[in-house]
């Protein structure tokens, strides 16, 4: 990733999902100029030797509001822009099932967001689609189109586009203590990461006083520190009986595609998505640093999701009829740092060796049975982590045991999303700081 350093500083973008108002993250585009009026011609010459007076100037054309033309017309943002979270704007296209904005920043990174016609906000009389994405790009230097998909094939690609978005901008996020789990969370994107701001549960709180904020800093070495501080009071400000033993929370960092919404780039990129048979040797890097109140209860964990297809797909994405595609097949979580009371289902194994760690295993042969967690039973603030030992360990575990236990298999064929960090909040306040998250495979 390539940043422009203006003072030997420390940069950062504020991000904040409050209980309170808020208001939307997405600004206007720079304007561009219309058009000067005709004008500016010289009168013509007098007779008998004395020269005519000279003409007026005509006026110039007066400027478009921000995302417009003199004419009031949305153009596609191009150049320097004074938000970092666009509105994406291109030509519709005719009997179009699908559009997929496409980013990518001087690196080939790759960021997509999929889009029905309805959610790209399609003027079909005016033949123009925008939309703007959960996602602030952190100045970046970015090339963007958008790809069309027509009866089920690739449709036609609209022109690419460069754009440069700010370096430092204390932005207001899209508004996520929401009872709509597919409301948009504020994110960054960074290399081939992205961090965000999931409040996936937030709804379970009873009071509006909470607040998760995330922190992107730039470093005078150019590395990119991701940071979140939270409040998420105390045990019993839940809206139901049992909502204190609710996770709550999961800001995090993510490598790949999660779900339909976030991809943080290409599968030549990232190595993902793929099949849990054909998953590459993945090594994960971790070091975190975090304060904590008395109170607080939290984990640090690591997780994947395994979906049937590779078209990968979640809970907020929708067909062109509105019914969800979600195709999440099976979760697997590894908690690196445990919290005191809470545990992440039944126990089922104990000093399990993978990794050359120990691991204590749970399941959830009640309440959900495609989900495996492993527990360190020596918690730790930095390691490494070889990805497919625990992958094939969970599919050879799993087929052996599920019919016994019942529980389902993770598949062979299943694809391996987004390898993800993040800390899920039950109750409390702290703060933590990811020193160090790098996936290479």
């Amino acid at each position: 990733m390539k940043y422009q350093l203006v003072v030997p500083m420390l940069c950062a973008v504020l991000l904040a999902a409050c209980g309170g108002d808020s208001t939307s993250g997405a600004a206007n585009n720079n304007p561009t100029d219309s058009s000067n009026s005709s004008g500016d011609t010289d009168g013509t010459d007098g007779t008998d030797g004395t020269d005519g007076t000279d003409g007026t100037d005509g006026t110039d054309g007066t400027d478009g509001t921000d995302g417009t033309n003199g004419t009031g017309a949305e153009v596609p943002p191009s150049g320097a822009l004074d938000t970092a979270q666009p509105l994406f704007v291109w030509p519709a296209v005719a009997n179009a099932e699908q559009y997929k904005i496409v980013v990518k920043d001087a690196g080939a990174s790759g960021y997509a967001r999929s889009l029905d016609p309805v959610a790209a906000n399609c003027q079909t009389g005016e033949g123009v689609c925008s939309a703007t994405t959960s996602l602030a790009y952190f100045d970046n230097h970015l090339d963007w189109y958008v790809e069309s998909t027509v009866n089920g094939q690739p449709g036609p690609v609209s022109d690419t586009y460069n754009i440069t978005t700010p370096f430092s901008e204390n932005m207001q996020p899209i508004l996520s203590n929401t009872n709509d789990q597919c409301e948009a969370w504020a994110a960054v994107a960074y290399d081939k990461y992205i961090v965000l701001n999931n409040t996936w549960n937030a709804a379970e709180m009873s009071s509006d006083s909470w607040s998760q904020i995330i922190n992107v800093t730039e470093n005078a070495n150019g590395t990119v520190t991701p940071a979140w501080s939270y409040d998420w009071l105390g045990q019993f400000d839940t809206s139901t009986t049992f909502g204190e033993f609710e996770v709550k929370a999961y800001p995090e960092v993510l490598y790949g595609p999660k779900l339909g919404t976030h991809v943080s780039g290409t599968k030549e990129e990232t190595g993902l998505p793929e099949q849990v048979m054909n998953l590459p040797e993945f090594v994960v890097r971790y070091d975190f640093s975090e304060t904590l109140d008395e109170d607080a209860e939290r984990n640090v964990a690591l997780e994947s999701f395994f979906h049937d297809s590779e078209d990968i797909r979640g809970p907020c994405d929708f067909d062109e009829n509105g019914n969800r595609t979600d195709n999440r097949a099976y979760e697997m979580m590894i908690w690196v740092n445990n919290p005191s009371i809470r545990r992440p289902g039944d126990l089922e194994l104990t000093g399990v060796m993978i990794d050359n760690q120990l691991w204590d295993v749970y399941i959830k042969p009640r309440s959900k049975k495609d989900y495996i967690a492993f527990t360190a039973q020596t918690p730790t603030t930095s390691g490494t982590l070889n990805w497919k030992r625990f992958v094939d360990w969970t599919r050879d575990w799993t087929a052996e045991n599920a019919q016994i236990l019942e529980i389902d298999v993770l598949e062979p064929e299943y694809y391996m999303g987004a390898i993800e960090i993040g800390t899920e909040m039950w109750w409390g306040s702290g703060s933590f700081t990811l020193n160090e998250f790098e996936v290479s495979f």
